[in-house]
């Protein structure tokens, strides 16, 4: 968008001509629809200055502001997770549904379902007369599984993607059922009463891509609800794009007010999350000691909850009217 869309838009996007850093930012917010203010700093002085101002006296750019957040050289992602936070109830508006990782999503779980599938081939070589009951249904469900983990609540257009991967991780179970079988390699006994282990291996993968895909679509469906974690009367975070795990809200990064969290020494293990990084929290001169925590890496089960910070101790995580 350009100065025409101003009265609509609230993001600016402060740049400088043959910046490539900024022509792949302005195309990639264009392509997701996003509304924005451009100001060339080399013709803008005022510009220049809010550049300066962000990077402590540097002219880096793209420099993207959102109402009154600075983001320096981001991706289209961050600025989405940016106005999510600043606007939280007209947000459906500014950008759309939140694109839920996209192509990154796809090929990631393209690459579980080949290291299922791998370990499929090698328990078949090792005891091809055992019946390895779960492995079609796991290899089927690998891919939407991956895909539905980077979806976002009310994203119905990742929900889309959800079912495409359901499809391609069945028809990649049926491809290496079908190649084990012609090996030799699929000969053990059936529990379900299938007349053959190939039939199936083929009902299992069918079975496990479609619950995933079935569960991906009722989140894709739901309606986003706002959520605000507060110290006091002072807001701390706020986004409609929140996970819940295990009774925790986990916010985007982007959400939490800025300077609030200061890494702590502390960490922990979770057998299925991994390891948990936390933070010292200051809200106007109070601090709550590891009153935050995060998974910088989480495992695969927890995918979900990467890039995103959850609260206890003293803060109030509540729904936003």
């Amino acid at each position: 968008m350009n100065e025409s869309s101003a009265s609509a838009a609230r993001v600016e996007v402060l740049w400088r001509a043959g910046c490539p850093f900024c022509s792949r930012l302005r195309r990639g917010l264009t392509r997701a629809g996003i509304a924005t203010v451009e100001r060339d700093i080399w013709t803008d002085p005022a510009a220049a200055a809010q550049v300066r101002a962000a990077t402590g006296g540097d002219e880096t750019v793209p420099t993207v502001l959102v109402g009154a957040r600075a983001l320096v050289n981001p991706s289209v992602p961050q600025v989405v997770a940016a106005i999510r936070a600043e606007y939280p109830h007209d947000a459906e508006s500014l950008v759309g549904p939140a694109s839920g990782g996209g192509r990154r999503s796809l090929l990631a779980g393209a690459g579980w379902s080949a290291a299922v599938a791998l370990g499929w081939v090698l328990l078949a070589l090792w005891r091809p007369a055992a019946s390895w009951h779960l492995a079609p249904a796991l290899l089927a469900a690998a891919w939407p599984w991956v895909v539905a983990q980077d979806l976002r609540v009310g994203d119905r257009v990742a929900g889309t993607r959800v079912a495409w991967a359901g499809a391609a991780g069945f028809v990649f179970a049926a491809v290496v059922t079908f190649g084990l079988s012609a090996a030799g390699l699929l000969r053990g006994p059936t529990v379900l009463g299938f007349p053959a282990a190939t039939a199936e291996a083929l009902a299992a993968g069918a079975a496990g891509a479609l619950v995933v895909v079935l569960v991906g679509l009722l989140r894709a469906r739901r309606t986003p609800v706002t959520r605000s974690a507060w110290v006091g009367a002072e807001r701390l975070a706020a986004s409609d794009d929140v996970v819940l795990v295990e009774g925790n809200a986990y916010f985007p990064m982007s959400a939490v007010r800025a300077g609030a969290l200061r890494p702590s020494t502390t960490t922990s293990v979770c057998p299925w999350k991994g390891v948990a990084r936390y933070y010292t929290l200051t809200v106007n001169g109070t601090e709550l000691h590891d009153a935050a925590w995060s998974y910088p890496h989480p495992l695969p089960f927890a995918r979900r909850v990467k890039g995103r910070v959850a609260f206890s101790g003293g803060v109030d995580v509540r729904e936003s009217g």
